[in-house]
């Protein structure tokens, strides 16, 4: 008889304000996949010391990461059997960070497409500034991220195209310090998540809480009218040059922001809603308000059974608190090793402190 060998699975998620539609079919529908396979170990942390890379001023990630954990159980992750815990809670992290990046490589680093495309951002808006105004945290990045994935021990890293490399550059930083101080560190292996990258409601590429272009799973039905029904849709319908009504085909040939009403319609509605309203645009009706009611419709029964639980009598702060320390708990034995393996391979021994 065969068995089915048990995985580490690994993701994580910034505590940078409320969960929305692009969090959830991005990630949180992926995460809930994975959690009923029943045979991996399936580590989900929010990661509040990625977060601080770009801080400017105070903010309650502390707040934020209670919000956003009652948000991941009322969409269905389950504590008792995916293991969520805080980055912050596990602070061998940041010494397995400290010793990776003694093998690291600045040059490395500098190649990172998300550290290059700050720096290129920059450009004129220097002000005259002398050097490079960017911090070592957004360089370091990568030493982080390669912690996180490493101090678990991860088989695989469920991401998206814009994390496959930093995954990369955590196997190569396990490779250096393997052939340096022999196989300790177990290098993951990219996943690409078979997720959909959802445009904001502006038509922008990316939905994203800091373009302010959200439609949010907590939002309740006023607020998800009020923001369908400021969605810009007032160029007329386009040609389509398909017969086809994939979504994934026709949609590139509709204005940026009519496209996201329908990529929302085609994940919420049912098919033949979404079917209907093809054909309206193909006819070029007049149908826009409507197409913004009917979508708010299925939004907000989409998020009623979310609001629902995340305001539970079982899903409060102290409950997440009290799951967020339990979790802490069972991650930190195998953080811990790994660290002390790699204290001991390098040479500075193990911590009389933990000993």
């Amino acid at each position: 008889m065969t068995t089915t060998q048990q995985r580490v699975i690994l993701s994580g998620i910034r505590p940078t304000g409320r969960l929305h539609y692009g969090n959830y079919f991005g990630a949180i529908q992926d995460f809930l996949r994975l959690q009923e396979s029943g045979t991996d170990t399936c580590y989900y942390f929010i990661a509040d010391y990625h977060a601080l890379t770009t801080i400017t001023e105070s903010v309650d990630f502390f707040q934020q990461t209670i919000d956003m954990l009652r948000t991941y159980v009322a969409c269905g992750l389950d504590p008792n059997r995916s293991v969520m815990y805080r980055q912050s809670d596990l602070p061998c992290t940041a010494e397995l960070t400290l010793l990776l990046g003694m093998v690291t490589n600045i040059g490395h680093l500098e190649r990172g497409t998300t550290y290059k495309d700050k720096l290129s951002k920059l450009g004129e808006r220097r002000d005259g500034t002398e050097g490079n105004p960017l911090s070592y945290g957004l360089l370091g990045y990568p030493v982080l991220m390669a912690a996180d994935i490493l101090i678990v021990r991860a088989d695989l890293v469920p991401v998206g195209d814009d994390q496959r490399q930093h995954v990369e550059m955590a196997m190569d930083i396990a490779q250096k310090f393997n052939n340096r101080f022999g196989e300790v560190l177990k290098a993951p292996a990219p996943v690409s998540r078979s997720a959909l990258r959802l445009p904001g409601l502006d038509g922008s590429e990316k939905m994203g809480k800091s373009e302010n272009n959200t439609l949010d799973l907590l939002d309740d039905p006023e607020t998800v009218l009020k923001k369908l029904k400021s969605v810009q849709t007032s160029t007329d319908p386009l040609p389509l040059s398909t017969e086809s009504n994939d979504p994934d085909r026709i949609l590139p040939e509709m204005p940026p922001s009519v496209a996201t009403l329908y990529r929302l319609l085609h994940l919420l509605a049912p098919e033949d809603v979404y079917l209907d309203f093809v054909g309206k645009y193909r006819r070029k009706e007049k149908f826009y308000g409507l197409l913004k009611t009917t979508l708010a419709e299925y939004a907000s029964a989409f998020n009623a059974p979310i609001i629902e639980r995340y305001n539970a009598p079982d899903n409060t702060p102290e409950t997440v608190k009290a799951f967020l320390r339990a979790n802490a708990e069972r991650v930190t034995p195998v953080a811990l090793e790994t660290v002390e393996a790699c204290r001991e391979a390098i040479g500075i021994g193990r911590s009389l402190y933990r000993a």
